[in-house]
């Protein structure tokens, strides 16, 4: 008989969540497909840094929340920073480890 391995218990259907103060809060998108689409982003020759992060809030957040971020009166480096807690949701690394390569590849959005 063949080896069954069961990973059902390893699997989840649980997204991650940005807080961004009371009341503030958005489920960030980290399945697959959007990961690769942020990829995709993330890689295209064409358009500005900041268009680039705009696309991805859109994508990971949903287009209603991305508008609201966008429309909110954050600090530049305020803005890089849910950018880049945005990105850790969605690829389920630690935020710490996205702002050390974010920042050590001097992007500015």
């Amino acid at each position: 008989m063949a080896k069954t391995i069961d990973i059902s218990g390893k699997l989840t259907n649980e997204r991650p969540v940005l807080k961004l103060g009371e009341g503030k809060e958005y489920p960030i998108d980290n399945r697959k497909n959007t990961v690769l689409a942020l990829q995709e982003i993330m890689q295209e020759p064409a358009g500005s840094d900041l268009e680039k992060a705009e696309k991805v809030l859109a994508l990971v957040l949903g287009q209603d929340a991305a508008d609201e971020v966008n429309k909110s009166d954050l600090s530049f480096e305020d803005y890089q920073t849910v950018f880049v807690a945005a990105l850790a949701g969605a690829t389920g690394e630690d935020y710490e480890v996205v702002e050390k390569r974010f920042r050590a590849t001097k992007q500015t959005i």
